[in-house]
């Protein structure tokens, strides 16, 4: 009886943990997205094409070394929790897969859409008047994963909370 319940109670502690953990690293992922959205990319979007083009050139390296491991922290952790949580057959399984597939989501986007977009900028592939119009669908793609990120961190924080 008494090892069940060290059982029970140490299961209930690392579901604990680890969606404290996922709900943080998605909160602080969700938080510079969000900063990212509402500052630089309409501060982009102001900028004329070659000011733009020299201003990424000196500061991609940084972003990418910024948002790629907060990027992948918050793409494995909250999927580990997932799988976890499945395997010991705890939490809400509705919750679960839509933590899981919207994190899934908004991880693909980097490389259908980002990945490319942004070698175009660092090497300078669009012309002049073909920026507008990227910075706009950038900037698109960029909500569009924000409102993905938005559905994970919600679902971390509505598993803690009914745990």
């Amino acid at each position: 009886m008494e090892g069940s319940l060290l059982d029970t109670n140490l299961q209930t502690s690392v579901d604990t943990v680890l969606l404290v953990l996922s709900s943080g690293i998605l909160g602080v992922f969700l938080g510079a997205q969000l900063t990212e959205a509402v500052l630089l990319v309409p501060f982009w979007k102001t900028m004329q094409p070659d000011a733009f083009f020299r201003l990424h050139q000196q500061h991609h390296q940084s972003l990418y070394r910024f948002y790629a491991p907060l990027t992948i922290a918050a793409t494995l952790l909250p999927l580990a929790t997932v799988v976890y949580l499945f395997l010991q057959q705890s939490g809400q399984p509705i919750l679960l897969m839509a933590m899981g597939l919207s994190t899934l989501v908004f991880f693909s986007t980097y490389f259908i859409y980002f990945k490319r977009a942004n070698r175009s900028f660092a090497e300078r592939s669009l012309s002049d008047d073909a920026l507008p119009g990227e910075l706009r669908r950038w900037g698109r793609w960029h909500w569009g994963r924000v409102c993905f990120e938005a559905i994970a961190f919600g679902c971390a924080l509505a598993l803690l909370m009914l745990h």
